[in-house]
Protein backbone atom coordinates (compact mmCIF):
# COMPACT_ATOMS: atom_id res chain seq x y z
CA UNK A 1 0.00 0.00 0.00
CA UNK A 2 1.38 3.42 -0.92
CA UNK A 3 1.78 5.89 1.88
CA UNK A 4 -0.41 8.69 0.49
CA UNK A 5 -2.62 11.37 2.04
CA UNK A 6 -5.64 9.40 0.83
CA UNK A 7 -4.43 6.27 2.63
CA UNK A 8 -3.88 8.21 5.84
CA UNK A 9 -7.41 9.64 5.67
CA UNK A 10 -8.80 6.15 5.15
CA UNK A 11 -6.85 4.89 8.16
CA UNK A 12 -8.22 7.74 10.29
CA UNK A 13 -11.78 7.08 9.09
CA UNK A 14 -11.51 3.34 9.74
CA UNK A 15 -10.07 3.99 13.19
CA UNK A 16 -12.99 6.24 14.11
CA UNK A 17 -15.61 3.85 12.77
CA UNK A 18 -14.12 0.92 14.68
CA UNK A 19 -13.81 3.03 17.83
CA UNK A 20 -17.46 4.11 17.68
CA UNK A 21 -18.67 0.56 17.02
CA UNK A 22 -16.66 -0.86 19.92
CA UNK A 23 -17.81 1.82 22.37
CA UNK A 24 -21.45 1.48 21.30
CA UNK A 25 -21.34 -2.31 21.69
CA UNK A 26 -19.66 -2.12 25.10
CA UNK A 27 -22.11 0.53 26.33
CA UNK A 28 -24.93 -1.85 25.42
CA UNK A 29 -23.23 -4.61 27.41
CA UNK A 30 -22.62 -2.23 30.31
CA UNK A 31 -26.32 -1.41 30.50
CA UNK A 32 -26.85 -4.96 31.78
CA UNK A 33 -23.56 -5.99 33.38
CA UNK A 34 -22.00 -2.86 34.91
CA UNK A 35 -22.54 -3.93 38.50
CA UNK A 36 -21.71 -7.57 37.92
CA UNK A 37 -18.39 -6.69 36.26
CA UNK A 38 -17.39 -4.38 39.10
CA UNK A 39 -18.19 -7.08 41.65
CA UNK A 40 -16.12 -9.57 39.66
CA UNK A 41 -12.91 -7.54 39.24
CA UNK A 42 -13.12 -4.79 41.88
CA UNK A 43 -10.29 -4.89 44.41
CA UNK A 44 -9.12 -1.61 45.97
CA UNK A 45 -5.92 -3.25 47.26
CA UNK A 46 -4.86 -4.29 43.75
CA UNK A 47 -1.51 -2.66 42.86
CA UNK A 48 -2.50 -2.30 39.20
CA UNK A 49 -5.48 -0.15 40.14
CA UNK A 50 -3.51 1.85 42.70
CA UNK A 51 -0.66 2.54 40.26
CA UNK A 52 -2.90 3.86 37.51
CA UNK A 53 -4.91 5.90 40.00
CA UNK A 54 -1.70 7.89 40.42
CA UNK A 55 -0.39 7.98 36.83
CA UNK A 56 -3.58 7.55 34.78
CA UNK A 57 -4.33 11.28 34.57
CA UNK A 58 -0.78 12.21 33.53
CA UNK A 59 -1.61 13.06 29.89
CA UNK A 60 -3.91 15.83 31.08
CA UNK A 61 -1.51 17.14 33.72
CA UNK A 62 1.46 17.10 31.32
CA UNK A 63 -0.13 19.41 28.77
CA UNK A 64 0.54 22.69 30.60
CA UNK A 65 4.17 21.85 31.52
CA UNK A 66 4.86 20.92 27.88
CA UNK A 67 2.99 23.91 26.42
CA UNK A 68 4.73 26.34 28.79
CA UNK A 69 8.21 26.48 27.16
CA UNK A 70 6.65 26.34 23.69
CA UNK A 71 4.61 29.50 24.30
CA UNK A 72 7.47 31.17 26.19
CA UNK A 73 10.02 30.55 23.43
CA UNK A 74 7.65 31.61 20.64
CA UNK A 75 7.43 35.09 22.15
CA UNK A 76 10.60 35.90 20.20
CA UNK A 77 8.64 35.69 16.93
CA UNK A 78 6.70 38.87 17.69
CA UNK A 79 7.99 42.39 17.09
CA UNK A 80 5.58 44.01 19.54
CA UNK A 81 7.30 44.21 22.93
CA UNK A 82 4.04 44.00 24.87
CA UNK A 83 3.07 40.81 23.05
CA UNK A 84 6.50 39.30 23.75
CA UNK A 85 6.31 40.10 27.45
CA UNK A 86 2.72 38.86 27.71
CA UNK A 87 3.55 35.55 26.05
CA UNK A 88 6.60 35.03 28.25
CA UNK A 89 4.58 35.73 31.39
CA UNK A 90 1.82 33.38 30.21
CA UNK A 91 4.36 30.71 29.30
CA UNK A 92 6.12 30.92 32.66
CA UNK A 93 2.84 30.89 34.60
CA UNK A 94 1.52 27.89 32.69
CA UNK A 95 4.64 25.95 33.64
CA UNK A 96 4.30 26.76 37.33
CA UNK A 97 0.53 26.10 37.33
CA UNK A 98 0.98 22.84 35.44
CA UNK A 99 3.55 21.37 37.80
CA UNK A 100 1.79 22.71 40.88
CA UNK A 101 -1.57 21.17 39.96
CA UNK A 102 0.09 17.93 38.91
CA UNK A 103 1.87 17.57 42.25
CA UNK A 104 -1.00 18.87 44.37
CA UNK A 105 -3.76 16.89 42.73
CA UNK A 106 -2.57 14.56 39.99
CA UNK A 107 0.20 12.70 41.84
CA UNK A 108 -1.75 12.88 45.12
CA UNK A 109 1.35 13.39 47.30
CA UNK A 110 -0.79 13.39 50.46
CA UNK A 111 -1.61 9.74 49.75
CA UNK A 112 2.08 8.81 49.79
CA UNK A 113 2.79 10.70 53.03
CA UNK A 114 4.81 13.61 51.66
CA UNK A 115 4.69 16.29 54.39
CA UNK A 116 3.68 19.81 53.49
CA UNK A 117 1.54 18.91 50.50
CA UNK A 118 0.91 22.49 49.36
CA UNK A 119 4.46 23.71 50.06
CA UNK A 120 5.86 20.72 48.19
CA UNK A 121 3.60 21.40 45.20
CA UNK A 122 4.58 25.09 45.13
CA UNK A 123 8.29 24.15 45.22
CA UNK A 124 7.93 21.61 42.43
CA UNK A 125 5.95 24.19 40.44
CA UNK A 126 8.83 26.66 40.51
CA UNK A 127 11.59 24.11 39.94
CA UNK A 128 9.68 22.18 37.26
CA UNK A 129 8.58 25.34 35.48
CA UNK A 130 12.12 26.77 35.43
CA UNK A 131 13.57 23.46 34.26
CA UNK A 132 11.00 23.27 31.47
CA UNK A 133 11.87 26.76 30.23
CA UNK A 134 15.58 25.87 30.29
CA UNK A 135 15.02 22.70 28.26
CA UNK A 136 12.76 24.58 25.85
CA UNK A 137 15.46 27.19 25.24
CA UNK A 138 17.71 24.45 23.85
CA UNK A 139 15.15 23.10 21.36
CA UNK A 140 15.59 24.13 17.74
CA UNK A 141 13.64 27.30 16.91
CA UNK A 142 11.96 25.74 13.87
CA UNK A 143 10.66 22.89 16.01
CA UNK A 144 9.24 25.30 18.59
CA UNK A 145 7.62 27.37 15.82
CA UNK A 146 5.85 24.28 14.54
CA UNK A 147 4.68 23.32 18.01
CA UNK A 148 2.96 26.60 18.96
CA UNK A 149 -0.38 25.88 17.30
CA UNK A 150 -0.28 22.33 18.66
CA UNK A 151 0.30 23.68 22.20
CA UNK A 152 -2.75 25.97 21.96
CA UNK A 153 -4.78 23.07 20.56
CA UNK A 154 -3.68 20.70 23.35
CA UNK A 155 -4.63 23.23 26.04
CA UNK A 156 -8.03 23.70 24.41
CA UNK A 157 -8.66 19.92 24.37
CA UNK A 158 -7.68 19.65 28.02
CA UNK A 159 -9.87 22.54 29.19
CA UNK A 160 -12.96 21.66 27.16
CA UNK A 161 -12.83 17.98 28.16
CA UNK A 162 -12.41 18.97 31.82
CA UNK A 163 -15.42 21.30 31.77
CA UNK A 164 -17.65 18.85 29.88
CA UNK A 165 -16.65 15.99 32.17
CA UNK A 166 -17.46 17.93 35.34
CA UNK A 167 -20.81 19.14 33.99
CA UNK A 168 -21.82 15.58 33.09
CA UNK A 169 -20.74 14.31 36.51
CA UNK A 170 -23.05 16.81 38.20
CA UNK A 171 -25.85 16.12 35.76
CA UNK A 172 -25.75 12.32 36.02
CA UNK A 173 -25.20 12.10 39.80
CA UNK A 174 -24.33 8.42 39.62
CA UNK A 175 -23.15 6.73 42.81
CA UNK A 176 -19.66 5.21 42.81
CA UNK A 177 -19.23 1.47 43.22
CA UNK A 178 -16.66 1.85 46.02
CA UNK A 179 -19.19 3.71 48.18
CA UNK A 180 -21.79 1.02 47.63
CA UNK A 181 -19.15 -1.58 48.44
CA UNK A 182 -18.15 0.22 51.66
CA UNK A 183 -21.77 0.32 52.79
CA UNK A 184 -22.37 -3.25 51.59
CA UNK A 185 -25.55 -1.94 50.01
CA UNK A 186 -26.10 -1.76 46.26
CA UNK A 187 -29.55 -0.19 46.26
CA UNK A 188 -28.00 3.07 45.06
CA UNK A 189 -26.89 1.55 41.77
CA UNK A 190 -28.43 3.06 38.63
CA UNK A 191 -27.82 2.14 34.97
CA UNK A 192 -25.68 4.56 32.98
CA UNK A 193 -28.60 5.83 30.89
CA UNK A 194 -30.48 7.14 33.95
CA UNK A 195 -29.89 10.81 34.80
CA UNK A 196 -30.12 11.44 38.55
CA UNK A 197 -28.93 15.08 38.92
CA UNK A 198 -26.11 15.02 41.44
CA UNK A 199 -25.64 16.93 44.68
CA UNK A 200 -21.98 17.79 44.09
CA UNK A 201 -20.60 15.17 46.48
CA UNK A 202 -17.74 12.96 45.30
CA UNK A 203 -19.81 9.87 46.05
CA UNK A 204 -22.16 10.79 43.20
CA UNK A 205 -19.58 11.63 40.52
CA UNK A 206 -19.11 8.22 38.98
CA UNK A 207 -20.32 8.98 35.43
CA UNK A 208 -18.27 9.72 33.38
CA UNK A 209 -14.79 8.74 34.56
CA UNK A 210 -12.48 11.70 35.10
CA UNK A 211 -9.33 9.56 35.05
CA UNK A 212 -10.23 7.98 31.71
CA UNK A 213 -11.17 11.38 30.33
CA UNK A 214 -7.78 12.75 31.35
CA UNK A 215 -6.04 9.70 29.94
CA UNK A 216 -7.71 10.28 26.55
CA UNK A 217 -5.91 13.62 26.31
CA UNK A 218 -2.97 11.52 25.19
CA UNK A 219 -4.47 11.55 21.68
CA UNK A 220 -3.15 15.10 21.18
CA UNK A 221 0.16 13.35 20.47
CA UNK A 222 -1.36 11.99 17.25
CA UNK A 223 -1.46 15.50 15.73
CA UNK A 224 2.34 15.64 15.89
CA UNK A 225 2.32 13.17 13.01
CA UNK A 226 0.73 15.91 10.88
CA UNK A 227 2.97 18.70 12.14
CA UNK A 228 6.25 16.92 11.47
CA UNK A 229 6.44 15.52 7.90
CA UNK A 230 8.92 12.77 8.83
CA UNK A 231 6.32 11.27 11.17
CA UNK A 232 3.46 11.58 8.69
CA UNK A 233 3.54 7.94 7.62
CA UNK A 234 0.96 5.19 7.89
CA UNK A 235 3.06 2.98 10.14
CA UNK A 236 3.94 5.80 12.48
CA UNK A 237 0.36 7.06 12.68
CA UNK A 238 -1.00 3.55 13.21
CA UNK A 239 1.56 2.93 15.96
CA UNK A 240 0.85 6.24 17.72
CA UNK A 241 -2.93 5.81 17.60
CA UNK A 242 -2.62 2.20 18.69
CA UNK A 243 -0.43 3.03 21.70
CA UNK A 244 -2.71 5.92 22.70
CA UNK A 245 -5.75 3.64 22.53
CA UNK A 246 -3.98 0.95 24.54
CA UNK A 247 -3.06 3.43 27.28
CA UNK A 248 -6.64 4.73 27.56
CA UNK A 249 -8.00 1.17 27.70
CA UNK A 250 -5.54 0.18 30.43
CA UNK A 251 -6.44 3.23 32.52
CA UNK A 252 -10.15 2.57 31.95
CA UNK A 253 -9.86 -1.01 33.18
CA UNK A 254 -7.77 0.08 36.17
CA UNK A 255 -10.59 2.38 37.31
CA UNK A 256 -12.97 -0.58 37.39
CA UNK A 257 -10.42 -2.65 39.30
CA UNK A 258 -9.92 0.25 41.72
CA UNK A 259 -13.70 0.30 42.38
CA UNK A 260 -13.89 3.96 41.39
CA UNK A 261 -16.00 3.50 38.25
CA UNK A 262 -18.21 1.16 36.29
CA UNK A 263 -17.42 0.04 32.74
CA UNK A 264 -19.86 2.54 31.23
CA UNK A 265 -18.26 5.38 33.23
CA UNK A 266 -14.87 4.69 31.72
CA UNK A 267 -16.24 4.23 28.20
CA UNK A 268 -18.08 7.56 28.37
CA UNK A 269 -15.15 9.41 29.92
CA UNK A 270 -12.64 8.24 27.34
CA UNK A 271 -14.84 8.50 24.27
CA UNK A 272 -16.32 11.93 25.06
CA UNK A 273 -12.82 13.36 25.42
CA UNK A 274 -11.79 11.65 22.19
CA UNK A 275 -14.77 13.24 20.40
CA UNK A 276 -13.75 16.64 21.75
CA UNK A 277 -10.25 15.96 20.42
CA UNK A 278 -11.65 15.09 16.97
CA UNK A 279 -13.88 18.20 16.84
CA UNK A 280 -11.13 20.59 17.98
CA UNK A 281 -8.64 18.94 15.66
CA UNK A 282 -10.94 19.74 12.76
CA UNK A 283 -11.48 23.31 14.01
CA UNK A 284 -7.75 23.98 14.39
CA UNK A 285 -6.29 22.08 11.44
CA UNK A 286 -9.07 21.45 8.89
CA UNK A 287 -7.34 23.62 6.26
CA UNK A 288 -4.08 21.78 6.67
CA UNK A 289 -2.39 24.72 8.41
CA UNK A 290 -0.39 23.42 11.34
CA UNK A 291 1.86 26.43 11.88
CA UNK A 292 0.95 30.02 12.79
CA UNK A 293 2.06 32.64 10.28
CA UNK A 294 4.08 34.93 12.53
CA UNK A 295 4.53 37.62 9.89
CA UNK A 296 0.77 38.13 9.85
CA UNK A 297 0.64 38.32 13.65
CA UNK A 298 3.72 40.41 14.37
CA UNK A 299 3.65 43.87 15.86
CA UNK A 300 5.27 45.28 12.73
CA UNK A 301 2.32 44.15 10.60
CA UNK A 302 -0.04 45.65 13.18
CA UNK A 303 1.65 49.04 12.76
CA UNK A 304 3.40 48.90 16.14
Amino acid sequence: MQDTASDRKKLYLIFNIVAFACVAALMAVAAFYDLALSKAVGDRSNLFGIFFEVVGESPSYLILPIASPIIFCNARNFDNKKIRITLRVIGALLGWIGYFVWMFSGSKPSKIDIPGNTVFAVFVGFVGGAFGLWVGSMVDKKVMDRLLKWAVFAIAVMLVSLVVNQILKLLWGRMRYRDMQAADNYDGFTPWYKVNIGNGKETYKSFPSGHTSSAANIFVIAVLCDIFPKWNKLRVRALVNGLCTLFVCVVAFSRIVNCAHFLSDTLAGGYITYLIFVILRFAFFSKGKYVYEFKELSGEEQGS
